[in-house]
């Protein structure tokens, strides 16, 4: 099992801290602070409804397929990742294969981990193609658009964050050492109401007692996923003890890219050069569950990443969940 290719859509909007900034009046300083510190620049925005999750996500799709020259009948399997997916029923994979125009036995479904989603999406569809042989070819779809989720007077969460999709191909492939290699999990959900999308639960949308504004992201004061960043060095760590490999067989570590500053953090605490960890939320802002695999996108398109590269993807989730996979191109 190999991964083929990748591809990402984004809206054209581009948006600077300094542009976002004036909605903000006399605060504009600290908000440029708040996202400096965490790494950003700029982002994406969709500008228009109809350019939704959904919309971004077949789009990556579409033009992955384009790039590959594959159609949509060759896939096998279609897995939609988002934490603010368009759908409950029908999936938003049933949608991508609608879109597509794919073939009647093929698997789709969602996959909702929040924003370590893709990264858990791919470890087990590329599980599942090991063990499924009816599975040549597997597109794993990312799209977010959390901004647009977050309380109207909540700009310093929404500054954080940017609109973009990420499309994967996964492909079966006998004979070959390239691919998924392990995983390793860490969940500590002591805290999980600390973060709610809708507030209250999906139960309480059509409720009258709730604005609707009232219904958005809720957040508590002290919400943060700092608990799961340490083990990001320990998951990683134990991965490579357990596949005989050193630090130095890695070329890259492709990690969520919610915060600079602990990206360097965990560069440290793993001793390695932070040049092996490539940033491009500067560029997209925080996308979410497909922040990774961007990520990896332009490693891959900037010449950084080759065939035969081992690297690691780790991102985490709110509830609160992590994962680090080992993979080889």
């Amino acid at each position: 099992m190999r991964i083929v290719s990748t591809e990402v859509y984004h809206p054209a909007t581009k948006v600077s801290n300094e542009e976002l900034a004036v909605q903000a009046g006399e605060a504009a300083g600290k908000l440029i602070g708040i996202w400096e510190y965490f790494g950003r620049k700029d982002r994406y925005y969709a500008e228009s409804y109809e350019e939704s999750t959904l919309f971004m996500g077949i789009e990556a799709a579409k033009a992955l397929l384009k790039k590959t020259g594959l159609a949509g009948e060759d896939l096998d399997m279609i897995v939609f990742s988002s934490g603010t997916h368009d759908f409950s029923a029908p999936t938003d994979a049933a949608f991508v294969h609608q879109a597509l125009k794919g073939k009647e036995n093929c698997i789709v479904y969602d996959s909702n981990a929040n924003c370590v989603g893709m990264v858990v999406a791919a470890d087990q569809a590329a599980r599942s193609m090991i063990t499924n042989r009816k599975v040549k070819y597997a597109l794993i779809v990312g799209s977010e658009q959390i901004a647009r989720f977050y309380k109207e007077g909540d700009l310093a969460s929404k500054g954080l964050c940017g609109d973009a999709a990420c499309a994967v191909l996964l492909e079966r492939v006998e004979d070959t050492d390239a691919g998924l290699i392990d995983s390793a999990y860490y969940t500590n959900t002591q805290r999980a109401e600390d973060m709610q999308f809708p507030a209250g639960g999906m139960t309480q949308i059509y409720g009258e007692h709730m604005t609707l504004e009232e219904k958005k992201i809720y957040l508590h004061p002290e919400y943060n996923v700092n608990v799961a960043f340490p083990t990001a060095v320990t998951n990683i760590e134990m991965l490579l003890q357990e596949h005989g490999l050193q630090k130095s067989d890695i070329t890259h570590y492709i990690l969520s890219q919610l915060n600079l500053s602990v990206i360097k953090d965990i560069a440290g605490n793993l001793q390695e050069d932070i040049t092996k960890f490539p940033y491009i939320g500067d560029i997209y802002g925080y996308t979410g569950t497909s922040s990774p695999f961007i990520t990896l996108h332009h490693a891959i398109k900037d010449g950084t990443l080759v065939p035969g590269d081992l690297f690691v993807l780790w991102s985490v989730g709110a509830g609160i969940t992590s994962c680090a996979t080992l993979w080889k191109l």
